[in-house]
């Protein structure tokens, strides 16, 4: 009997330890107010016209800054004007840290319902014998 209690302190205390991380999750992610799914980064490509300074092969390459998502299973790039390149580094790194943060808070879930089974099987008591029955004289 001293262990099963023991046992069922031992996983309130985790539970707890459990909630304070989903909290700490919760807290990183709820103060996110925008977001951008995506990466920004520098494309260096070479136009095409063959008398551009970019169609001889040591030639310095034209490059753009892009913002690039999937969408429907296609990868889509936007050319970003150049005072947009910060705010939309930004709004990306704000979309990594929520969906982190979300992935996080899903394991969390899991665990803390693996723990509550668990605190259920330790409180959990067996039912009751069977009244004796009576004879009949």
């Amino acid at each position: 009997m001293i262990a099963r209690a023991d046992r069922a302190s031992r996983l309130r205390l985790a539970l707890k330890s459990l909630l304070a991380e989903h909290q700490r999750q919760l807290d990183e992610m709820l103060p996110l107010r925008q977001l951008v799914k995506g990466s920004v980064y520098e494309l260096k490509t070479r136009c095409g016209k063959p008398t551009c300074h970019c169609a001889s092969d040591p030639g310095p390459l034209h490059s753009s800054t892009v913002l690039s998502w999937s969408e429907h299973g296609k990868t889509r790039l936007r050319t970003l004007p150049p005072g947009e390149r910060a705010r939309c580094q930004q709004l990306t790194e704000n979309y990594r840290r929520f969906r982190q943060a979300r992935a996080a808070l899903v394991k969390l879930q899991r665990r803390m319902l693996a723990t509550i089974d668990r605190l259920e099987r330790s409180l959990r008591l067996p039912p009751p014998k069977p009244a004796a029955r009576r004879r009949k004289s």
